[in-house]
């Protein structure tokens, strides 16, 4: 196989895939605070954030790689 593209985060990124997590998190506790398991959902929304925000930020990313078969290998319909 031959990697024909590839696409690296870079931190802006990541944080922007991060924030709107928490973004998404904090809409659904507005949205259902009903929901039984609100209180957890945040409280573990703020525990990612934390660890995010102090330690994995320096260390995740990402990355998007595509792949082309040979042309041998690919198939004839």
């Amino acid at each position: 196989m031959t990697c024909v593209y590839s696409l690296v985060s870079d931190r802006d990124d990541w944080d922007h895939y991060e924030w709107l997590t928490w973004w998404a998190l904090d809409d659904y506790a507005r949205a259902c605070p009903k929901d039984p398991d609100v209180s957890e959902f945040v409280q573990r929304g703020r525990m990612e954030k934390e660890n995010y925000l102090r330690w994995q930020r320096e260390t995740l990313g990402w990355a998007l790689y595509v792949f082309r078969k040979p042309a041998s290998i690919v198939r004839q319909t």
